[in-house]
């Protein structure tokens, strides 16, 4: 028997657990193949049993990826309170979260391909969310030669181009070219600041 015995549950655990389990799927299929049916099969639901919490895949995905992106800020923050919350810290934190969830790593990846198109449902998300991306970090990145928004754009850049590379190739260290990336790109921040002096 495929998918998971029917149980019942608060709506808020059920919720939780679509999010879940939509998450994996969607990572290993893309959200054009993921259909609501193999949701509901994984969940030991009916489409209608899936329906009554979500209208459709499209909002469901949003959940998904809203509650990614909660979930990794509440984590990086919390931590980096604990170890001095400077910026250097914060992405370190972040690129160890994401070797722990390659599923996770995953699923960004291929969906923020598919939401080029401007017809997908979430390429206003993934379109806003670059842009707050990209004023958070400039927000932590003075004391550059260059505009805080440019290095923040390079930043940006290197990691989501190491993380494609690194789920072709798992053998690539992760940790390691990302620390040779950010010692050379924050050395450099160090130099201009002492430039100023």
């Amino acid at each position: 028997m495929t998918g998971k015995t029917r149980r019942r549950m608060a709506a808020d655990d059920r919720r939780s657990q679509l999010i879940e389990e939509a998450t994996r799927l969607i990572s290993e299929v893309g959200f054009r193949r993921f259909t609501i049916a193999e949701l509901a099969r994984a969940c030991g639901l009916t489409r209608a049993g899936v329906l009554h919490h979500y209208a459709s895949k499209e909002e469901l995905l949003l959940d998904v990826l809203e509650a990614r992106d909660r979930n990794d800020a509440d984590a990086v923050f919390r931590d980096a309170a604990r170890h001095g919350g400077d910026i250097r810290t914060m992405l370190d934190l972040l690129v160890r979260r994401n070797l722990t969830q390659p599923e996770i790593v995953r699923l960004y990846t291929v969906l923020a391909v598919e939401a080029l198109d401007p017809g997908h449902p979430a390429h206003r998300f993934f379109a806003d969310r670059w842009e707050r991306t990209i004023g958070w970090l400039a927000e932590y990145l003075d004391g550059f030669e260059r505009p805080a928004r440019d290095v923040a754009i390079e930043i940006h850049s290197f990691m989501d181009g190491l993380q494609v590379n690194w789920l072709r190739d798992p053998t690539i260290d992760f940790a390691g070219q990302w620390s040779a990336f950010a010692d050379d790109l924050f050395a450099r921040r160090a130099v201009a600041g002492a430039d100023t002096h």
